[in-house]
């Protein structure tokens, strides 16, 4: 059963569970919000569209969408799974990861379908799987389509109530009791070589898209910006929690960790710091955010004169219009991560930069990793960025 913050009990329930009010709108916004979190986290998860809108008129009576939803059921149990039913009879399923069931849910429609002549002998041209992120643009498409004529009115920005301070309040305490290590993520940074990229350290965090896709469906945590600032420095404290255990840090690789400046001073950090082993002293990033830093720049530059004394090293995430604003040299930084887009792909990078320090993040395709290349960036993070062991 999933956790949620919320006074609706119908909302623990599965969605394919839930009545027809569930369906529709409301639906299209929530996976509008779940595309635009995998992509702005970077989240990897697999989509299985299925356009009932193309069906005859014949075959889109309730009967037969019930039908066809029915053979989506075996890939619900996929992990993370979630099934959407858009204002246009669309189907679209979203999962992590393999999913053995994909192949009975495929023949399954084709048996639904296979007798009809409309479809000519592919009756799963109405089938289509896609992957987050890079299918984005492409979901968001489907989903605006979708409410077309229907909701015009309706937001694609996702839920459309923004977090407060009592729902704060209830979600804080949910993350306080929750088993935080099912959304602990690692990611690696990889440094290019003669036979390929090799690790130089992992990025260790908690996944805020699936946290809020779980505890928080209802809400957009980040249309408040200070509300969500206090929210990640819970999340920190998690995060710092599960890290401080003996056994979690032996023998781990060098890693790096999302954290806001103000919980460097905190005494999660504190029990952290003193359980961290000597081997990996020196050799622990700290990711910071620019908001963050120009928020309370005071407070950056004494956190920052603290945990470097204590041998650990800097990393701003910005963006290239970011670079001028907050030189990295000045800011005492270790290291800037730059995200690759098509916008930076047709520019050069300042030759007063030094590109040693530079990792380039969304390295998700050939076409990146080239220019990076280009500009003796020396290190990168992304799909196509992987250990040989991992690919």
């Amino acid at each position: 059963m999933r956790v949620l913050v919320t006074g609706n009990e119908a909302a623990d329930l599965p969605r394919h569970l839930v009545g027809p009010a569930a369906w529709g709108p409301e639906e299209a916004r929530r996976l509008a919000a779940l595309v635009r979190d995998c992509a702005a986290s970077g989240v990897a998860r697999r989509v299985l569209l299925l356009r009932l809108s193309d069906l005859p008129e014949g075959r889109s009576r309730p009967h037969h969408l019930k039908l066809a939803r029915d053979a989506l059921m075996p890939l619900t149990g996929a992990a993370r799974a979630q099934l959407f039913q858009l204002p246009n009879h669309d189907l679209v399923v979203v999962w992590r990861g393999e999913a053995p069931a994909l192949r009975a849910s495929l023949d399954a429609l084709a048996l639904l379908f296979a007798d009809d002549p409309a479809f000519g002998p592919e009756p799963l041209g109405l089938a289509t799987t896609l992957a987050l992120p890079d299918d984005t643009e492409l979901v968001l498409r489907v989903v605006a389509e979708s409410l077309t004529g229907r909701a015009a009115e309706a937001p694609l920005r996702g839920p459309a109530l923004p977090l407060d301070p009592p729902t704060l309040a209830r979600l804080e305490r949910a993350i306080a009791q929750a088993d935080m290590s099912r959304f602990a993520r690692r990611a690696p940074v990889c440094r290019p070589g003669a036979e390929g990229f090799r690790l130089a350290w992992e990025r260790r965090f908690l996944s805020d898209a699936e946290l809020f896709e779980t505890m928080l469906p209802d809400r957009a945590p980040r249309a408040d910006p200070w509300l969500f600032r206090r929210l990640t420095r819970m999340m920190d404290r998690r995060m710092l929690a599960l890290l401080s255990v003996a056994e979690e840090l032996r023998g781990v690789a060098p890693f790096s960790l999302d954290l806001n400046v103000a919980s460097l001073t905190g005494p999660e950090f504190l029990r952290f710091d003193a359980n961290l082993p000597g081997g990996l002293r020196g050799q622990v990033v700290i990711n910071l955010r620019p908001e963050d830093v120009v928020g309370d720049l005071l407070g950056f530059c004494f956190a920052r004169d603290f945990v470097r004394l204590r041998g650990y090293r800097l990393l701003l995430d910005m963006d290239a219009a970011q670079l001028a604003a907050l030189p990295p040299e000045r800011l005492g930084l270790d290291f800037v991560q730059l995200r690759f887009t098509a916008a930076l792909a047709g520019t050069t990078l300042p030759e007063t930069l030094d590109t040693a320090g530079i990792v380039l993040g969304q390295a998700n395709s050939a076409a990146a990793i080239a220019w990076g290349r280009a500009q003796s960036i020396a290190l990168f993070q992304g799909k196509v960025a992987m250990p040989a062991a991992r690919r």
